[in-house]
């Protein structure tokens, strides 16, 4: 029979991709955090005053018609329960 291989596994490397430790893996992720805010673009003055003015009226918007929605099941389900005195 000809050259049969071997199913032996084999012989384990050395242990030289050890896991960095707390510190240096610490570095490494604040450096990435570094990089990666350099990218970022943010928003002019101008830009900021305009997305707050939009996200309060929103806000406002949304907490009314909650409101005025809550205000009308309510009386609904008095009226429908005859539970007002």
């Amino acid at each position: 029979m000809a050259n049969k291989k071997s199913t032996k596994t084999p012989a384990k490397a050395k242990k030289s991709d050890k896991k960095p430790g707390l510190i240096a893996r610490g570095k490494a992720y604040m450096a990435s955090v570094r990089s990666e805010m350099k990218r970022v673009v943010w928003p002019t003055k101008n830009e900021l005053v305009n997305y707050t003015v939009a996200v309060c009226a929103s806000l406002i918007v949304v907490g009314v018609s909650i409101a005025v929605l809550d205000l009308v099941i309510s009386e609904g389900l008095v009226l429908f329960a005859s539970l007002r005195g």
